[in-house]
């Protein structure tokens, strides 16, 4: 058997260093050739996106189009979730535009199969059908009052999925006083100060103007039910309340000493006088002295006595 040394794989070998001659630059990749009929400088073409009825291109997370009859029918249904109702003739073209390779026949026989859809033949029209419908007023007030608490109201996106007509009647209920509403600081109410109480913000806005767009989250108004809430303060009172002046520094302390009066922080508070208990004296005890060394005696010796040296 022969001992060599082993050739070093083409795979590891380093590439040589470019060389300079004059000006010129040679490349370590100058044996690559180019594929013939394609320019080497040409840009790289651009994948082939769908594009939808409007002349956008269709993006997807396989990026562009689908590639299975199930993600197709999935899309189908998140867009049937929120849109509530979709046509047949209108599902069967997102298909198309979406995924152009895929049977869109197929995908609209998954989605008929699927939970909470619902497909009339004599329309041809899918509908969701949600978790929960509230139609008339009265079911909305009862569903607030059981599910929502003083600490944790019941989120208005909810609610849209579950009142096919709109959640308008919670405008309504609101200025019955029945339940309170919480808004977002979103449109004409971002990125500005507050307007003050009763009045208009810089855009020309009420603190509830904006629609049902800002509405967040609901709470039944249970202080009121309790009879706890007083009753609302006219609108008069609270403008002449908004206009007094009140300056920002204005020295409280310096007031009340011109009417010759003291805030109540400023009194020292009175010492306490903490009462000390009186130390116990420990009492000292004499204790006689104990001779344990007892078995010393069996052999004589006696250490209660005084030593004798023997003679």
């Amino acid at each position: 058997m022969h001992t060599g040394k082993r050739k070093t794989p083409s795979w590891a070998s380093t590439s040589p260093q470019p060389q300079t001659n004059g000006n010129v630059r040679a490349s370590s990749v100058g044996s690559v050739k180019n594929e013939p009929g394609i320019d080497g400088d040409s840009k790289r073409l651009k994948p082939n996106i769908p594009t939808g009825a409007d002349g956008r291109p269709i993006y997807s997370a396989s990026h562009g189009m689908y590639k299975d009859v199930r993600t197709a029918a999935l899309d189908l249904f998140h867009q049937l979730k929120r849109a509530a109702t979709m046509s047949y003739h209108d599902a069967y073209f997102r298909v198309q535009e979406t995924s152009p390779g895929l049977d869109a026949t197929a995908a609209l026989e998954l989605l008929k199969g699927m939970d909470r859809v619902d497909f009339r033949e004599v329309n041809n029209v899918f509908m969701y059908i949600p978790d929960l419908t509230l139609n008339t007023l009265p079911e909305l007030r009862s569903h607030i009052r059981i599910h929502s608490t003083p600490t944790s109201g019941i989120p208005v996106k909810n609610l849209r999925e579950a009142m096919p007509n709109g959640v308008n009647p919670l405008g309504e209920l609101e200025q019955k006083g029945e339940v309170l509403i919480m808004r977002g600081l979103t449109g004409h109410f971002k990125d500005i100060p507050l307007p003050r109480l009763g009045r208009k913000n810089l855009n020309g806005y009420m603190i509830n103007d904006g629609g049902n767009a800002r509405w967040k989250t609901v709470f039944w108004d249970h202080e009121r039910e309790k009879g706890l809430a007083g009753k609302r303060v006219d609108d008069e009172f609270i403008f002449s309340w908004a206009d007094v002046p009140m300056a920002e520094t204005d020295d409280v302390t310096k007031l009340l000493a011109e009417q010759e009066l003291t805030a109540s922080s400023a009194i020292p508070a009175p010492t306490k006088i903490a009462h000390v208990a009186p130390v116990k004296k420990k009492k000292k005890t004499t204790r006689a002295l104990k001779i344990t060394n007892t078995h010393m005696k069996e052999q004589g010796i006696d250490f209660s006595k005084d030593y004798e040296k023997p003679s």
